[in-house]
């Protein structure tokens, strides 16, 4: 019972400093904020700040290591092939996901330093990109290939950046469709036809 409650201690206090940086944010520059102010606004002391992180960074860097692992959870249902020909399930998936906690990856992606994490992001879809089964090797090692690879990352990232900042007028699922009609359109099938190796 004693270690059930200090788990569940040691989880509220993460949460607290995690809540109070993310409130912080929303006030000012992140290298301007400090442990004091956070645990002044978490109403924690300093050794329970200490006892959970290291600095600052830490925290941000847990809360992106937790919507990272998030999104490889998402992705795992991506292949190449079956995404394009039917891309929308997988989008508005996606889209649910981000409208469940909406405000919470609206003050991540535009705390200063988020570029970084938005970099991560990227590299994680094309990976997966570079790994589906689906693709063949000859394909793959094509200079194209990665240039679709990357196109198609950072295009679909960039939209969903710009839904959650809330610079487009469309609804998310009007969003996801016409993303869908698009990537359809896009068949990525094109480049394996016109570079398949002659027999």
């Amino acid at each position: 019972m004693v270690q059930k409650a200090e788990y569940k201690s040691a989880l509220r206090s993460r949460r607290l400093i995690r809540e109070a940086l993310l409130e912080l944010i929303q006030e000012k520059d992140l290298e301007k904020i400090t442990v004091t102010d956070i645990i002044k606004r978490a109403d924690i002391n300093r050794g329970t700040f200490y006892a959970h992180y290291q600095d600052l960074r830490a925290v941000m860097e847990q809360i992106e290591n937790e919507v990272i692992d998030k999104i490889e959870e998402l992705i795992t249902a991506f292949h190449y092939k079956n995404f394009f020909q039917n891309p929308l399930p997988l989008l508005l998936k996606t889209a649910k996901w981000l409208e469940e906690d909406l405000e919470f990856y609206r003050i991540l992606i535009n705390a200063n330093g988020s570029e970084k994490f938005l970099v991560k992001l990227r590299e994680i879809f094309v990976k997966k990109i570079e790994i589906d089964s689906d693709i063949p090797d000859h394909i793959k090692k094509m200079p194209e290939f990665f240039i679709h690879a990357h196109f198609f990352a950072g295009g679909i990232i960039n939209l969903f950046l710009v839904w959650i900042r809330g610079e487009l007028s469309s609804s998310i699922e009007e969003i996801c469709a016409e993303v869908s009609k698009i990537l359809t359109i896009y068949s990525p099938h094109l480049m394996e036809e016109k570079h398949r190796p002659m027999s």
